[in-house]
């Protein structure tokens, strides 16, 4: 219905407008009135149903920002990357037959990176050795680099730091050779196989964002994310090449990708990296967003803007957050959080966040685990249905009129799928919405920010679907009986 669409475009409930300001009431009136005006003539998707990757929806946005133009869907959304497994193949600089290369792999080396840095601090919050997992470009000859962030949340106090793995909390059972799916950021499919790649595997509970020790720390842990990839980076420069890369892809998945977009522009400002080193970002799920709690739910294990806030405080990371000036919004906190962070980035990026993101969901809603192959929603599950459809509408907006990706500096895919941070699994090279898949769409970015105003930044977004993981190209599956009519 036409109501329904419209509260999927606007990301909300018609309940909530009255909580937003008059300037935010008025945008969302006048996306309203466009999407009214496009419930008359709706596009047709000419791929398989529910697989099609419009950008109508977006379009309707820069309508009513007056941006139209900025939103030329044919020029933006590009999709000749299919059988891109081939056609990275052939990219091979040498085959590897000759000699001169290595089949791609999809292992890596574990390194300790308080002893390759010389950094008795770079340390885990246990206090074991901070660690990198090492795996060299397939061409010795390539100077191109991939450093990646991993995921593991976080925690901002002693009772949420006690609830976590021990595996997020120290590096003494990490292997030393740690093995990648093959079609995943870090596998041998990867579009940055030929890449020399760093993968930090978090340790420190602080979305890399801290540099504390225990004695100063309320966790009574260290949190010292931060020093480790600042270490990282200045080890990988004196020791490893990277001060003579042509191109460094540093990005993460979910607390890495808030830890990324963080210190992204901060490499060349704090001397991490050589100023004349082009730096690109890839973001896999760093979009927080503030929403109403759900259900009264409104503990700090159920609200991302909270959490941010008593990270901030505990952490004492202020300085870290806001950056040498890269972040100067009233309050330091929000420097550390997407909806707030990601639009004021000057380092072109992709972002790929799915509007449905099953972590950030989970989250407000306060889920045990998330909906899937093996748990439903708690009854009554239609609350929990209309709470994530609002969350995608308010993530949709926010994706899609951001300012970077408005003016074609940077790249977007976003899915309706009800997953998060799938670059480190192999739904990151698999996965295909119209026949793109994510590893397409990074490539195709770093190709553009390789050659501007040759290549277009991706533009891929899911516009058709009007419900969770509806898309029929989504890989994550949820029980047939979830929701029945609800989904």
């Amino acid at each position: 219905s036409f109501l329904f669409k419209a509260k999927r475009s606007l990301g909300c409930s018609f309940a909530g407008v009255a909580a937003m300001g008059a300037a935010r009431l008025a945008c969302l009136l006048l996306l309203l009135l466009s999407c009214a005006s496009a419930v008359s003539g709706p596009e047709q998707c000419v791929d398989e149903p529910g697989s099609c990757t419009a950008s109508a929806g977006a379009i309707r946005v820069a309508k009513a920002m007056g941006m139209e133009e900025e939103f030329n869907s044919l020029h933006l959304l590009q999709t000749h990357l299919a059988g891109s497994d081939k056609k990275r193949e052939a990219k091979l600089p040498t085959d590897p037959a000759d000699g001169l290369c290595n089949e791609p792999s999809n292992t890596a080396q574990k390194v300790s990176v308080p002893e390759v840095a010389n950094d008795a601090d770079a340390v885990c919050n246990d206090g074991t050795p901070g660690v990198y997992y090492w795996s060299p470009a397939s061409c010795p000859n390539s100077s191109k680099w991939l450093v990646f962030l991993g995921s593991g949340g976080w925690c901002w106090d002693a009772e949420s730091c006690s609830e976590r793995w021990p595996s997020s909390l120290s590096s003494k059972d990490y292997p030393d050779i740690e093995t990648y799916d093959p079609d995943s950021i870090m596998g041998n499919h990867s579009p940055f196989h030929n890449y020399n790649r760093v993968y930090l595997r978090q340790c420190s509970s602080d979305a890399w964002m801290g540099d504390i020790g225990k004695n100063q720390s309320v966790g009574q842990v260290h949190w010292r994310g931060a020093r480790i990839v600042r270490a990282t980076l200045r080890h990988l420069v004196v020791d490893r090449g990277l001060a003579e890369a042509e191109l460094l892809v540093f990005g993460g998945a979910s607390a890495g990708a808030r830890g990324s977009m963080v210190h992204l522009d901060t490499l060349k400002k704090f001397g991490l990296v050589p100023l004349k080193l082009p730096v690109f970002g890839l973001l896999d799920s760093p979009y927080y967003i503030e929403m109403p709690s759900f259900q009264n739910l409104t503990t700090a294990h159920n609200n991302y803007n909270l959490q941010t806030q008593l990270v901030a405080k505990n952490m004492h990371n202020e300085a870290i957050l806001r950056g040498g000036g890269a972040c100067n919004l009233a309050e330091a906190w929000k420097c550390g959080f997407g909806q707030y962070r990601v639009p004021l980035l000057k380092t072109p990026f992709l972002l790929i966040d799915s509007q449905y993101d099953a972590y950030g969901i989970a989250t407000y809603e306060g889920l045990a685990h998330w909906i899937g192959t093996q748990h439903c929603y708690p009854e009554p599950q239609g609350a929990h249905y209309s709470f994530a459809g609002a969350f995608a509408g308010r993530v949709y907006v926010g994706l899609t009129t951001l300012p970077q990706v408005v003016r074609k500096t940077s790249g977007l895919y976003s899915t309706t799928c009800n997953q998060h941070a799938e670059s480190e699994h192999g739904v990151f090279g698999k996965q295909k919405m119209s026949g793109i898949s994510m590893a397409d769409a990074a490539e195709q970015a770093v190709d553009a920010f390789m050659n501007p105003g040759k290549k277009m930044m991706p533009y891929v977004v899911d516009d058709t679907c009007a419900v969770l993981n509806c898309g029929q190209y989504c890989l994550s599956k949820i029980k047939a009986d979830c929701g029945v009519g609800l989904r």
